[in-house]
């Protein structure tokens, strides 16, 4: 028999899951699938706002999904956990392979 998840685990998991579950953060985390980027490049790849991206983004980071460095004058994102995209991809992946 498995163990049985606490309630905080199961909270966390559910603050996780509504991070993630937003088109534009999905989009961003795509983006992010090939590697480190700069928000405007970010925001060019989704066709966003460079403020609505930087927004997202952060929200991605404070969740630990994303990392973040700076370089100079330019702050450069990266997928920090890979789980969270990997669960989109299992979604995604149910819808392409159709009914």
């Amino acid at each position: 028999m498995r163990e049985q998840l606490s309630e905080e685990v199961i909270g966390r998991t559910a603050q996780r899951l509504a991070v993630m579950a937003d088109p534009n953060r999905i989009a961003l985390l795509e983006a992010l699938g090939d590697g480190e980027a700069n928000v405007q490049e970010l925001a060019d790849w989704t066709d966003l706002p460079h403020r609505k991206a930087s927004h997202h983004l952060l929200l991605l980071w404070r969740e630990g999904i994303l990392r973040r460095r700076s370089v100079g004058r330019t702050t450069l994102y990266a997928v920090e956990d890979w789980s969270a995209w990997w669960v989109i991809e299992q979604i995604a992946g149910s819808f392409q392979a159709g009914p």
